[in-house]
C-alpha cells in the first residue's frame, strides 16, 4: 500500500480469506481496520470463499472500517464445514478443486442475491472471481438495479413459449 500510495495511485487492496486468519495472525476485520486507517482507498475480500462464507466476515469488516469495502466471492457454495472452494469435496473423492467444482458452481440468480445483500450491510466495491461468467456479473448488476450493455442478452421470460403468459391457453398450447 505504501508503494502504490508513493507513485499517486488510489490503493485497492483485497485479501484472500483461505483461513480463519491472516498469515501474519490478523482477523479479517483487524487486517482491514490497519489498512484503512493507514490509508488505503477500497479494502476488502476476493476469492477463496463464496458468498455464504465470505458475507459474514464482510459484516465484521464493515462495522470496523471507514473506506470502500470490497466483496468478490467465488461463485460456488462453500459451506461452514468446506469455506473456501479449495475445500470442497464430492462423496468418495479427495477433492473437486480445481476441474471437479461443477456440481458446487451458483446460478446467476444466487449470485444477483449475494450482490444485493452485500449492497444491504454496505459493501460498495462488487464483483466474482474464479469460476464466473459473465451471467453472473450482468446478474449482480440487474440486481443493483444497473442497466448494462450485456442485459440485451438476459433472458426475457415473456417471450417463452411455455412460461411466458399469463394466459393458460397460450402457455400450454402455444397459442398465437
Amino acid at each position: 500500500m505504501e508503494v502504490i500510495k508513493e507513485v499517486g495511485l488510489p490503493a485497492v487492496i483485497t485479501l484472500i480469506p483461505l483461513q480463519e486468519k491472516s498469515c501474519d495472525g490478523y482477523r479479517w476485520e483487524e487486517a482491514c481496520r490497519i489498512l484503512d486507517e493507514n490509508g488505503a482507498d477500497v479494502i476488502g475480500l476476493n476469492c477463496g470463499r463464496g458468498p455464504d462464507t465470505m458475507l459474514p466476515i464482510l459484516e465484521k469488516i464493515r462495522k470496523k472500517t471507514n473506506c470502500y469495502i470490497a466483496g468478490l466471492p467465488v461463485p460456488y457454495r462453500t459451506t461452514r464445514e468446506q469455506p473456501c472452494f479449495f475445500d470442497l469435496k464430492m462423496p468418495g473423492q479427495k477433492s473437486a478443486f480445481p476441474v471437479g467444482l461443477d456440481p458446487f458452481l451458483l446460478t446467476r440468480f444466487e449470485m444477483a442475491d449475494f450482490a444485493v445483500k452485500a449492497r444491504d450491510i454496505g459493501i460498495n466495491y462488487m464483483g466474482a472471481c474464479c469460476g464466473a461468467g459473465p451471467h453472473h456479473i450482468r446478474a449482480m448488476a440487474e440486481a443493483l438495479g444497473r442497466i448494462v450493455p450485456a442485459s440485451k442478452y438476459s433472458p426475457d421470460m415473456k417471450l417463452h413459449p411455455i412460461m411466458g403468459s399469463e394466459d393458460p391457453v397460450k402457455r400450454y398450447c402455444f397459442a398465437p
